[in-house]
Formats: structure tokens, sequence, C-alpha cells
């Protein structure tokens, strides 16, 4: 994945990955184009990254995924 210009905070690989891979997972889902660009849309800080984690089943680490999503903005 290529690194969204949107994000201007501190660059972490391994936390970058960590949301990337769950906007890759959510377009395998639905493979639907704007599924993919609405996730990663405003550095992950969206409705539909959110709506990724649950159709995702990952409702349990949301604040996890939402303090990650937040360290890169």
């Amino acid at each position: 994945a290529v690194f969204d210009q949107s994000c201007k905070g501190v660059y972490d690989r391994s936390l970058f990955s960590k949301l990337d891979r769950v906007c890759d997972d959510c377009y395998n889902l639905y493979r639907k184009h704007y599924v993919a660009t609405g996730c990663r849309r405003n550095c992950y800080g969206n409705l539909v990254f959110r709506q990724c984690l649950d159709d995702l089943m990952l409702v349990d680490v949301v604040d996890e995924y939402y303090v990650a999503s937040v360290q890169m903005v």
C-alpha cells in the first residue's frame, strides 16, 4: 500500500500496515473500489473504516484501531 498523504502524524510502518490491512480485507469482502478509497480517507478517521471494523468482526478491538488511527493524523 502507498502511504496516505492525509496522515500527518508520526509515520509508523507497522501501525500503518495494520490500519491498511483492515481496508484491504474490507475491499476483498465487498470488491467495491469506493470501499477501499473511502476506508483510507481522512487517514482512516471515517465511518467507512469504522464500518469495516464491524463487518470484519473486529469490534472487540475498535478502540485499539481508533487510537492507532488518531496517532497517524
